[in-house]
């Protein structure tokens, strides 16, 4: 099943900036969804550029991990789910499966997976779910 997402935020710096050979930075993001599964979702993600930097934006590559938090409703359920991403952003493509690690609410026996799929300006994520 896919749904659509926008990024509404993303607020990306160095952890440290101190430490030069310690390249890391942290970014803070939000994504709207809109579909089956309709809500926010806030992700926490660490990203460790390879041969570029965040100055290059959408042409870097990164290595990336991270955790989703999302809130609102799935297939018309409330609740929240908390989910662990691991994977590489390369030049403006996300290659991050995740796994659900826990959920709540109307949800609390959610489990599965998702990972996201990019075709010209619209953004997709690719939901593997069971009840």
């Amino acid at each position: 099943m896919e749904v659509i997402f926008t990024v509404s935020k993303w607020e990306e710096k160095p952890v440290d900036d101190s430490r030069k050979d310690f390249p890391i930075n942290i970014a803070h993001v939000e994504y709207e969804i809109d579909g089956e599964l309709k809500g926010r979702a806030f992700v926490e993600y660490l990203l460790y550029y390879l041969e570029s930097s965040i100055n290059d934006g959408h042409l870097a590559t990164a290595k990336i991990s991270g955790f989703l938090h999302f809130e609102g409703t799935y297939k018309g359920k409330q609740g929240t789910f908390t989910a662990i991403e691991q994977g590489i952003f390369d030049k403006g493509n996300l290659d991050s499966p995740a796994t659900i690690i826990k959920a709540t609410g109307d949800l609390k026996s959610l489990t599965g997976s998702y990972n996201y799929q990019f075709t010209g300006p619209t953004s997709k994520m690719i939901l593997d779910f069971e009840f």
